[in-house]
């Protein structure tokens, strides 16, 4: 496989779980926004800025955006060009690796990419945002999980469909930390845990939805939303697939599935640091790890995910041609999607 399609199968996959996470995200904090019906610009602005930190998009929103309001933000978040990870952007960008690719991937992938890509450009952000509607998010969502069902069904199960499950999984594990991270602030480091209050456990729900888990977690907990239940299902979970711990494991099975290497050994930087991080969460606990700080654990995870991300392009997508082929590795358009996006 050449270095282009790998990096292009891994970018395009990454893309489409950047752009469905950031939909659900946005519309979860402004329905939240809407249920708790407050009228305080100040209580207004400190609910974005936290999720705006979340995600580390503050600086850059303010650069091009005076006034932090739901409206503001939600432009940013969706429709902006000035934000490589805005929902449009990120279409844009699975659409152009997707048409540099168009050979090595189903025609049925890429006229549901076509169609995300169409939908967007035919929308008035202005009317989009000012009702802000569910629908217009859910529709994205939904056209995420039609790709990835899509993808199930057509694409041949070679080293090029590893690649997809590890830029799916990669990006599942950054932006299910971000979910969590949301939140921290009521879980300093050393904090005892006990029932939440009425307007945290509103708080707490959200973080549900926005990782589309809360009928899973309540399979699984009877009874009121807590703290601590929740930050164990979303990153201890063997079982739920938006958790990091399955996302992780998903992970290291692509990666070695790519490498061919023994799943208990590695062969390179990106399998040991998947591998170490994965041991971390399956012997740790969650009172351990709310004890030392959700937010520190948050962090240490964001940046394995980053390091893996570079270590996966430096082996596969800037190193010479995988097997006997000719054309260059593209590796500029993959040093670009690196930087800006990891």
């Amino acid at each position: 496989m050449l270095c282009r399609v790998a990096d292009s199968l891994f970018w395009l996959s990454r893309y489409i779980e950047r752009a469905e996470n950031t939909a659900r995200l946005t519309d979860v904090n402004i329905q939240l926004l809407l249920e708790v019906g407050h009228d305080d610009e100040a209580v207004e602005e400190a609910h974005w800025r936290d999720y705006l930190e979340s995600l580390g998009d503050t600086p850059l929103f303010e650069k091009h955006y005076e006034r932090m309001d739901t409206y503001s933000v939600a432009e940013f978040l969706t429709f902006s060009r000035e934000n490589p990870s805005s929902v449009l952007s990120c279409v844009l960008a699975a659409r152009e690796n997707a048409r540099m690719i168009r050979d090595q991937i189903s025609s049925e992938m890429w006229e549901i990419i076509n169609r995300l890509y169409l939908f967007l450009r035919q929308q008035d952000p202005a009317r989009v945002l000012n009702t802000r509607s569910s629908a217009f998010f859910e529709q994205i969502s939904q056209m995420s999980h039609l790709f990835r069902g899509v993808t199930d069904a057509t694409f041949p199960r070679q080293v090029g469909y590893e690649f997809i499950k590890a830029g799916c999984y990669l990006e599942r594990v950054d932006k299910t930390g971000r979910i969590l991270d949301t939140n921290h602030r009521l879980l300093p480091a050393g904090k005892t845990v006990t029932e939440s209050s009425a307007d945290e456990a509103v708080q707490w729900v959200s973080v549900l939805r926005a990782g589309a888990a809360l009928e899973a977690y309540h399979r699984v907990y009877v009874g009121d939303v807590r703290a601590r239940e929740v930050v164990s299902f979303l990153l201890l979970s063997r079982e739920f697939p938006r958790s990091i711990l399955f996302a992780l494991n998903q992970l290291q099975l692509a990666l070695h599935a790519i490498s061919g290497c023994a799943l208990t050994h590695y062969s390179n930087e990106a399998e040991r640091l998947c591998g170490r991080i994965i041991s971390r969460l399956v012997y740790t606990s969650v009172d351990e790890i709310l004890a030392d700080g959700l937010h520190a654990f948050l962090s240490e995870i964001e940046d394995t995910a980053n390091a893996i991300a570079l270590e996966i392009a430096a082996h596969y997508m800037f190193s010479p041609i995988i097997d006997s082929e000719d054309e260059p590795p593209g590796e500029e358009n993959s040093q670009k999607q690196v930087q800006s996006l990891s």
